[in-house]
This record gives C-alpha cells, sequence and structure tokens, in this order.
C-alpha cells in the first residue's frame, strides 16, 4: 500500500489553498470555489473508502502523534487562518494562495502517509 504520490498531494494542495484563499475574498468566485472544494472533497474521500475497502487494516490502524500533528495544520490552514488573514490586495493573495496551496500540498500526503505507516505497523503487529 502506497501512500498518495506527490503529484496528487500538489494537484489537491493547490486547488484547495487557492481556492479557500479566493473563496473568502471574491464574491464572484463562490459557487466555483464551493464547487471546486466539494470535487476534492468527494476525490479524496472515494479514494480513502476504496483505499480502505482494499487494504483492511487502515480502518483498524490507530492513529500517531505525526497523524494529529498534521491533522491539526490542516485544520488551523482551514479555519483560524482563514478567519483572522483576509488578504486584500493581488501580492496579497498570491502570498497567501502559495503559503496555503504548500500548506496543504505537505499536510495531505503527510496525513495520508502517517495513516499508511501507521497501517503497516498495525500489519506487521498482526
Amino acid at each position: 500500500m502506497r501512500s498518495i504520490s506527490w503529484w496528487a498531494s500538489i494537484l489537491f494542495g493547490v486547488l484547495v489553498g487557492t481556492t479557500l484563499t479566493w473563496i473568502r475574498t471574491q464574491r464572484n468566485f463562490f459557487f466555483i470555489g464551493a464547487a471546486i472544494l466539494a470535487i476534492v472533497i468527494v476525490t479524496i474521500g472515494v479514494r480513502t473508502i476504496r483505499r480502505r475497502a482494499r487494504f483492511p487494516l487502515m480502518a483498524q490502524a490507530h492513529t500517531s502523534w505525526v497523524y494529529m500533528l498534521w491533522t491539526g495544520v490542516l485544520l488551523i490552514l482551514a479555519g483560524p487562518v482563514q478567519l483572522v488573514y483576509v488578504a486584500d490586495d493581488l501580492s496579497e493573495l498570491t502570498i497567501k494562495s502559495l503559503i496555503m496551496s504548500a500548506g496543504f500540498c505537505l499536510g495531505i500526503h503527510e496525513v495520508d502517509r502517517a495513516l499508511v505507516k501507521a497501517s503497516k505497523k498495525h500489519s506487521d503487529e498482526s
């Protein structure tokens, strides 16, 4: 069982990071942004369900502190960062979008990697 590839992490990270940045500031982007976020969430959800059906040990894996750390990073990026720092001009939007995209890219990859690693560890113990 492999964790998510870097290419998929980059794609999802950029989509989520830029969408969350622009959806908060651009009123005309709201419906397109909501559709993009829905597609990303459904895609990751379906992929996770398929992997858990194919590898039942993933459903039984205990989460590690690394998984909890990266999940916390993703929650902070999606919540408080969005509320506290609202970008106004194009340069601020670009910087925030790049930071959010990099954070989500790394976070998505590391959360999945920690989950796969925990399920491999669980299968070795059984």
